[in-house]
């Protein structure tokens, strides 16, 4: 389990009404589009009254259309975002924003908050925790950089797609780490033709724009470009004041050189040329505010001076955080006066001073005290709107310990925790080892890099604290998490006795646990009976968790599930039911917000399950794909399978490149989570490796692995069965009698539910009685009736990857006609297997395309079905009805002679008709 978020709901928010008796968080709330991303980020501020409508200014923000990056690069007061926002409004492309600020600079929280924008322009990119990357296609190295770009580009051939996307990123100098502005840059250099990249930024960003320069890929639009000529200067000013003389004009134009924020403090101030320092900037600015400043009333004074602590506001939060009820009439003083702010939102409800005059004002000499208490008293408002991080990080900044660690359960909503990893750190000794909930967040993390024995220090300190707290409902939520938690955490580090005592526990407390929290319980009392061959119980468990967890909408939890069922099923020969499981469930997730480890993780099962029906081409996509993230998405537990099946393939392609650094993998992944025994589901490395040489045609390592390990020694019972069935081949390698302890093995398997083992076994004795027992007939008749058996069953893998010489076996099925269409496709594709593995690779088999064409509408729905769309969610992408989607469905089918949507997306992506 990866986060606990289902705790927060036993710390409900207090929805609020206002006076017309609408919620306010309905009417007002900035709209969650991705976790913690609020809309007044993804928003195009408001254009101010009395704007300078300057064509000429414009015009420069036309190179927006000619190429790939531009650069608004100005110190502040420039007018970059008002002049690129008014652009935006004139020319009316389709665009998206992002204003950026300082929790943005980490990759994981960055990617994020770019698909919740791209998002408001298409929901194909939205995903929950970072919506990003709902369907993106992976291609880059540890980052979601080419998913991002393959999905822009996967869009930009759709009919929906505009001509031009503009994104646009505001104050883009609030990044600074180095590897996210690499994938940036990366980003900018690889982007689709159709998108177009706007940064607005106080300064150049170290991203190596002169070669973007030298290529022609790039305009930057400096301070030379912004600031204002006398004409505009002119103009600027005379539309707020009517006194100033040509003389005076020329003389505050050269005073300020032109410098926006300048003329319009000017402007405001009521001697605008008494003293006027030089054009020094900051001087300029500190001159200019006091000038206006001291011009204001008192009581706007007063108002500006307590919005600068707040990091945005609307009038009920400005009336709640002063103890007021006068913020509305202030904030229509400071849309009159045109004062430095902007305002966000729909409606434009909440705003945010220039950072000008935030600087200014926070420099002045201010009361500490009642600054703390507006703070304090904001902090609580954002809380009771759900605004969990401004709240989370005011009250932090006052030392308000004990109230924003009772926001820490609300944080653990977001399924993107990757940005507050030094959350813990930020708290005081005192509280933050008497917290329960920061001591779960701070194993949470330990558990998700892989370094159980940590978690089990803070489960161990959170249990303690718990055990002395009375009991409510919040402490056995809490004390649920912590079993949750504790189970595969004490199993993988070695622990059995203190494992054992946590499934106890959950078993005991499952009934009563909060409902959320049950799904859970079920998934992990499911992924033990799995790990102990117990496959009849394990598929019961996981498929009650997986639809409890489907109802209730969790689909963190829906997604565990799913990731263990799968192979589940797999193992207990039910491939049919795997994909049909697998196909079902990827239609719900994907129908809502979707996380970049939900993406690597479904990548993973396709190919999983390509693999399983043995094909590899798309099989090596799906991993390579998963592959790719992976590193940066998943925990290092899911890592190592993904290695795993990773490792499968390079040993079916003969691949030894692929195989070997997969294994070496799996090794570092182990070493990393400090495990001493093995408790995965897979065989040890030395044993995978022992295999890897054999299907090269080595079996000594094999031999001598079976001679040499007499006892088991990993922490698993389903583990041990299958190295059980490795170590009977190396010994019948070696010429040892073996058939009773086959036997024995294969009904263990069988009442253990582990049917493709069983089948496995099954050849083996198939092979021993044709060749070693020299009974070819009876062995033909055997195979007739695995065939019959086994092959209907989608059990292909097992057959492929038998003793080679079982295609004479096959052969004399075929000419006596037994199961003759079930061997003839197992011969057929183990002659595939054994082409070299260039030719395997690069063929492109050929397969005859349908009758009549796609239409470009059926082609339109296709590509949605490959996104994983549903009906209703194709038809509201077309603008089509359900019945219409319906009936295209059926035209396709048809033409690509399908039973089912995994079925005609995997045939056209054989015949090319993938967009």
């Amino acid at each position: 389990m990866t986060r606990i978020s289902e705790q927060a709901s036993q710390f409900g928010v207090p929805g609020l009404v206002d006076n017309t008796g609408t919620d306010y968080a309905e009417a007002h709330l900035p709209t969650v589009v991705s976790s913690m991303v609020a809309e007044t980020k993804l928003t195009r501020p408001g254009l101010p009254s009395g704007l300078l409508l300057e064509p000429s200014r414009l015009q420069a923000l036309d190179c927006i259309e000619q190429v790939p990056f531009v650069l608004v690069s100005a110190p502040a007061g420039f007018g970059k975002t008002t002049l690129v926002s008014q652009w935006l409004e004139q020319e009316k492309p389709v665009h998206a924003w992002l204003t950026l600020d300082h929790r943005d600079n980490a990759p994981a929280l960055f990617w994020n908050a770019v698909a919740s924008a791209l998002a408001r322009v298409n929901p194909r990119f939205a995903i929950r925790e970072s919506t990003l990357l709902a369907a993106l296609e992976p291609g880059a190295a540890v980052d979601p950089v080419t998913m991002l770009i393959n999905r822009l580009a996967d869009y930009s051939r759709t009919w929906q797609a505009p001509s031009r996307l503009v994104l646009v990123l505001d104050d883009f100098h609030l990044l600074d780490q180095q590897v996210l502005l690499e994938q940036i840059r990366r980003f900018i250099d690889f982007a689709p033709g159709f998108l177009r990249i706007v940064c607005i930024s106080r300064l150049d960003p170290p991203i190596r724009t002169a070669q973007l320069l030298a290529r022609q890929q790039m305009v930057r639009l400096g301070p030379e470009v912004l600031r204002f000529d006398l004409a505009l200067t002119r103009k600027f000013v005379q539309a707020r004041r009517a006194d100033l003389s040509e003389e005076q004009m020329l003389q505050l134009h050269q005073r300020t050189g032109g410098w926006p924020a300048a003329l319009q403090l000017s402007a405001l101030s009521e001697n605008p040329l008494s003293h006027v320092p030089g054009p020094g900037q900051r001087a300029l600015s500190d001159y200019l505010l006091e000038e206006v400043f001291a011009g204001l009333e008192p009581g706007l004074q007063q108002f500006l001076q307590d919005m600068s602590l707040l990091p945005l506001f609307s009038h009920e939060v400005a009336d709640e955080a002063r103890n007021g009820s006068d913020a509305a009439d202030w904030i229509a003083v400071m849309r009159e006066r045109n004062l430095l702010f902007q305002s966000y939102g729909e409606g434009h409800y909440w705003y945010r001073l220039h950072d000008l005059l935030i600087d200014w004002l926070q420099a002045q000499d201010r009361e500490p005290e009642g600054e703390s208490s507006i703070r304090i008293r904001a902090a609580e408002a954002f809380r009771q709107r759900g605004l969990i991080v401004e709240a989370l990080e005011l009250f932090l900044a006052e030392g308000c310990y004990d109230q924003a660690e009772a926001l820490v359960p609300l944080l653990l909503q977001a399924e993107d925790l990757s940005g507050y990893r030094s959350l813990p750190s930020r708290f005081p000794d005192s509280v933050r080892m008497c917290s329960p909930a920061l001591l779960l967040l701070q194993a949470l993390f330990a558990f998700m890099d892989g370094q159980y024995g940590a978690v089990l220090e803070h489960l161990a300190a959170a249990d303690r604290l718990l055990q002395s707290t009375d009991p409510s409902p919040d402490t056995e939520a809490l004390q649920f998490v912590s079993m949750l938690l504790g189970w595969p955490s004490a199993r993988f580090a070695g622990h059995r006795a203190e494992a054992e005592q946590s499934l106890t526990q959950i078993q005991a407390r499952l009934a009563s646990a909060p409902v959320g929290l049950q799904h859970w319980g079920l998934y992990t009392l499911g992924t033990e009976a799995f790990m102990e061959a117990r496959l009849g119980p394990a598929r019961t468990l996981l498929t009650d968790a997986l639809a409890g967890a489907l109802k209730s909408g969790d689909n963190p939890c829906a997604l565990r599930c799913l990731v263990m069922l799968v192979p589940v099923l797999v193992q207990g020969g039910r491939i049919g039911d795997a994909r049909r499981c697998y196909e079902q469930t990827r239609l719900k997730l994907v129908n809502g917000p979707v996380s970049k480890e939900q993406v690597c993780l479904l990548a993973y099962l396709e190919g999983l399950l390509a693999l399983e029906h043995h094909d590899l081409a798309y099989a090596a996509k799906r991993l390579g794909e998963a592959g790719l993230i992976a590193d940066q998405h998943l925990t290092p537990l899911d890592q190592l399978y993904l290695a795993f099946e990773r490792f499968r393939l390079g040993m079916v392609l003969r691949d030894s490149e692929l195989w070997q650094q997969e294994l070496s993998r799996i090794e570092q992944l182990h070493q990393v989570m400090g495990q001493l025994r093995w408790h995965h589901n897979i065989p040890r490395p030395e044993v995978l490796e022992a295999l890897a040489r054999l299907t090269e045609g080595n079996a000594f390592p094999l031999i001598l692995w079976a001679q040499s390990d007499p006892e088991p020694v990993v922490g698993n019972r389903f583990c041990t069965l299958n190295e059980t069935l490795l170590k009977l081949i190396g010994q019948l390698l070696a010429a040892s009698p073996v058939a009773r302890e086959l036997a024995a093995l294969r009904t263990e398997a069988e009442e253990a539910g582990l049917l493709q083992l069983v089948c496995r076994l099954d050849l083996v004795s198939l092979m021993v009685q044709a060749f070693g027992d020299q009974d070819p007939e009876g062995a033909v008749k055997k195979l007739d009736a695995l065939l019959a058996l086994w092959v209907p069953r989608g059990l292909v893998r097992p057959f492929v990857d038998a003793d080679p010489r079982l295609d004479s076996l096959l052969d004399a099925c075929i000419t006596r006609g037994w199961s003759e269409v079930e061997a003839s496709r197992i011969l057929a594709l183990r002659q595939a297997r054994m082409e070299p593995e260039a030719e395997t690779c690069a063929r492109t088999p050929e397969v005859a395309g349908p009758d009549e064409p796609l239409s470009d509408r059926e082609q339109g729905v296709l590509d949605l079905l490959a996104e994983g769309l549903s009906n209703k969610a194709i038809s509201k992408q077309l603008g089509i009805s359900v019945a219409t989607v319906k009936s295209h469905l059926s035209n396709i089918y048809g033409k690509l002679q399908a039973e089912n949507r995994m079925q005609a997306v995997a045939r056209a992506r054989e015949l090319g008709l993938m967009s």
